[in-house]
């Protein structure tokens, strides 16, 4: 594992280490060939089956078509493109070269490829495919950039001026659950002025099926436990209990390369957010070399990774990843500019993991942290803080804000000294240069005889996690929400007791900081039972459903040994800069009742001898007062005349 300099180095793990496999580069080369061929066949088999229905429906355009409840607006742009296209082709731009390809160009072009592979692209007179990004997203920048400071009053926010859309087409409002086309008569072209649409002031939830199509060629999804079926099971729970219909559908998009790079360098941005075919027109130094043969590792299912744990699919992973990146930055742009209450983003591949310019753990692009940095640079937010309650730490998001003060990173995690996946989350490391103080990390040893549970993490939230967090007084949380420390996830990827339920109650009291402006990002968690019930626990608690109580057992017992070992040397860490944390640092042993009790009656005794104070205060004032000799030239006080 690559760690940053001013970090710990930590020694070699075995099993939990992505590290890459033995690998022959011939063999390799081979195979990624293959896969572009297969992807060359698909899209010609594509566009055959669309030019046919194009030939049968060319009549029949004022007829809706039917949806997917999980079709997605991207998807919707598609099908009606293929249905005014009449057949039109795809054509480079004129005088164009390969050698003149920019970064905007190439997004440009990642835009045209996804659209060929379900339709055929429609294209203006200048070989144009729509608005210009770069500059929609200026303009959707400096709108929100307002409405966070308007939303620093907590009112909410009725009308909201939608920027232009990404596609060819813009589309009309869609439904909550239900997304359907907009009828071809009520089409407007992208010069038009964009529409009004009404948000509701509730929670937020985006999700895109192009986040489905990340997968490993060999289709097992018990080798891979991070696979599309995570994402399908949690949107259709929320649909289920009808959660999903109290909710506001955010649009999702693909983030830009620019905003990547605000936390990776170009060379792993470019690598991982384009495809294979516009990869080759960038220059070599760039790349550093053949990628086939310095990056990817052969698998033993004969699919192609990044290392043992994180595969790679050359057709489909670089637009799932920016669409997981986009779709989470824009559910937070809305939260932070009052649009919308708080959100949550069902998103994959996870991100945390990611550094600089190193893709590990099924993580490509930190979602979360490129987030928090664009929330700070486009819409001036001051203070961010960031909660990581995966069971693994988030290495990727401790390296971008190690030396920030603006960014509170708080992570809650399995260490066993340094040998648990990836090894790094040590509570020394708190931070470097005027980010000393900025990065807690209470991280859980001893393992798993007992297991973590409840009663810990409640613990760990009360006595670290809260008092901190007040104390910092962020504008924005955003949540690392992976659900592996569920009951049900075995080691080495858990092997932790905590409820789903439990994991409604933190979400709560998360929502007592920054207005209520709080956003979670799923990261981790493979078992589809303990990610859905922990889900819906977050989303009702984010929607002030009232939550199933916790059990009074869980509320009676102590926290174990090893967990108030953790905690102790935590707080004596943090209290060198978080001086709130002092005062818990006796009570640790006890149970949440016993310390709500004890919190109870301290509040009641400050009270009390704060009115006998004031009342020994008062009665020794008037006593003064009256023993005093009252001056003579000073005329007595007359009651005023009626």
């Amino acid at each position: 594992m690559r760690t940053v300099g001013k970090l710990p180095r930590h020694r070699p793990l075995s099993r939990t280490q992505s590290s890459p496999l033995p690998q022959s580069p011939q063999a390799l080369q081979q195979l990624v060939m293959q896969q572009q061929h297969q992807q060359f066949l698909e899209k010609q088999k594509q566009q055959q089956m669309q030019l046919g229905k194009i030939l049968t429906k060319t009549g029949e355009l004022s007829r809706q078509p039917t949806t997917h409840p999980e079709e997605t607006e991207e998807e919707l742009t598609e099908q009606q493109e293929a249905l005014l296209g009449e057949g039109a082709l795809t054509m480079p731009r004129e005088g164009s070269t390969e050698s003149e390809s920019t970064q905007e160009d190439l997004e440009e072009e990642e835009d045209e490829e996804e659209d060929e592979e379900d339709c055929i692209q429609v294209k203006d007179e200048d070989g144009e495919s729509g608005p210009d990004e770069g500059a929609d997203l200026e303009e959707s920048s400096a709108g929100y950039k307002k409405l966070f400071a308007d939303a620093q009053q907590l009112q909410p926010l009725q009308v909201y001026q939608a920027p232009l859309s990404l596609a060819t087409v813009p589309h009309q409002a869609l439904g909550r659950t239900q997304s359907s086309p907009a009828a071809p008569g009520s089409m407007k072209s992208p010069t038009d002025h964009p529409t009004v649409v009404k948000h509701l002031f509730t929670t937020g939830v985006v999700y895109d099926t192009f986040m489905l199509k990340h997968q490993c060629m060999c289709g097992n999804t018990h080798v891979h436990p991070e696979h599309a079926g995570r994402i399908q099971s949690i949107w259709s729970r929320l649909q289920e209990t009808g959660l999903l219909s109290k909710c506001e559908r955010i649009r999702g998009r693909k983030a830009t390369l620019d905003e990547i790079q605000t936390v990776h360098s170009e060379y792993h941005t470019l690598l991982y957010g384009t495809s294979p075919l516009n990869r080759q027109k960038l220059d070599s130094k760039k790349l550093l070399g053949p990628i086939s043969q310095k990056m990817y590792a052969m698998l033993p299912c004969g699919g192609i990774g990044v290392d043992s744990d994180t595969v790679w699919n050359e057709m489909h992973s670089s637009s799932a990843v920016r669409m997981a990146v986009g779709c989470l930055v824009e559910l937070a742009f809305k939260v932070a500019a009052g649009e919308l209450k708080n959100g949550f983003a069902i998103i994959r591949p996870p991100g945390h993991h990611a550094e600089e310019s190193t893709a590990m753990g099924f993580c490509f692009f930190n979602s979360v942290a490129i987030t928090a940095k664009l929330l700070q640079q486009k819409l001036s937010v001051g203070k961010v803080l960031i909660v990581d309650w995966d069971i693994h730490h988030g290495n990727g998001t401790q390296q971008a804000f190690y030396d920030d003060p603006s960014v509170l990173y708080i992570s809650l995690h399995r260490y066993d000294n340094g040998n648990f996946f990836p090894g790094s989350g040590a509570p020394e490391e708190v931070g470097g240069g005027p980010g000393v103080g900025y990065n807690v990390n209470v991280a859980w040893t001893g393992g798993v005889d007992p297991p973590i549970g409840d009663v810990e993490y409640l613990t760990a939230f009360r006595t670290v996690v809260m008092p901190i967090a007040h104390e910092f007084s962020p504008d924005v949380v955003l949540v690392s929400a992976g659900f592996d420390a569920v009951e049900g996830h075995l080691s080495p990827l858990g092997g932790y007791s905590v409820t789903a339920r439990c994991f409604g109650h933190l979400t709560r009291q998360l929502m007592t900081l920054a207005g209520g402006r709080v956003v979670l990002a799923l990261e981790g968690g493979h078992d589809l039972t303990a990610i859905c019930d922990a889900s819906e626990a977050c989303v009702s608690a984010l929607l002030s459903v009232e939550l199933q109580p916790l059990d009074e057992a869980v509320l009676q017992q102590k926290p174990s040994i090893n967990a108030v070992a953790t905690l102790e040397k935590v707080i004596e860490i943090q209290s060198k800069h978080w001086s709130c944390v002092q005062r818990f640092a006796t009570g640790l042993g006890c149970s949440l009742r016993e310390a709500q009790t004890g919190e109870k009656e301290e509040a009641e005794t400050v009270s009390a001898m704060a009115l006998l104070s004031m009342g020994a205060e008062q009665a020794q004032a008037a006593a003064t007062q009256e023993h005093s000799p009252r001056p003579a030239e000073e005329p007595m006080e007359q009651e005023p005349a009626l």
